[in-house]
């Protein structure tokens, strides 16, 4: 499933329905065959799942762009790590 968001489709991972790990798996799925700078919309259900997902993606080098409170949920958009994100950094 895809959402527009911004320049175009952003992937979504659905993880409402899975545990921190089958979020985080989605995650690194999709992530793979993206380029570096690309954005993914993760969906989780609960509170240990978001803190998961901000845990991994700190341990990964990706950044969570912004999240909200959805109906059910938690939506947060991860932005794939990169060289020229790391460059940039002051």
């Amino acid at each position: 499933m895809a959402e527009t968001l911004g320049n175009g489709p952003v992937p979504v991972v659905d993880g409402t329905a899975k545990e921190c790990t089958g979020v985080i798996a989605g995650l690194e799925t999709v992530l793979r065959r993206l380029p570096d700078g690309a954005r993914v919309e993760a969906l989780v259900a609960d509170v240990p799942s978001r803190i998961e997902v901000h845990a991994w993606a700190e341990r990964k080098g990706h950044s969570i762009s912004s999240e909200r409170r959805d109906v059910g949920c938690f939506r947060m958009t991860v932005i794939k790590a990169g060289l020229d994100r790391t460059l940039s950094a002051p």
